[in-house]
């Protein structure tokens, strides 16, 4: 019997990224992304939960993104959807506009 890889996703609110973050990952196309990962209909991204941030600082991920995949990483979770009907999450910063 075939033993299949697995990985878990989390569903969190979009507002834990900045208007900054949001309007770049908008404006690009995700061949341009700091991260890998593409949009998700209108309103969300799918990005993968990096366990590192080592790029070069022009190219790096945002911080307010990045702190959202270190947070999935603690949980557990290998992905991210960040969708603009989900949940926030307590403890991590939420960005209005």
């Amino acid at each position: 019997m075939t033993s299949y890889e697995t990985r878990r996703f989390v569903v969190v609110s979009t507002a834990h990224v900045s208007e900054a973050t949001a309007k770049s990952l908008d404006d690009q196309p995700n061949s341009k992304w700091p991260c890998l990962g593409g949009p998700y209909g209108e309103y969300a991204w799918f990005v993968y939960a990096h366990d590192e941030n080592s790029a070069p600082e022009n190219d790096a991920i945002p911080d307010d993104l990045f702190e959202v995949m270190t947070w999935a990483r603690r949980q557990g979770f290998a992905y991210i959807l960040l969708d603009c009907d989900a949940d926030e999450v307590d403890g991590l910063p939420v960005h209005r506009s």
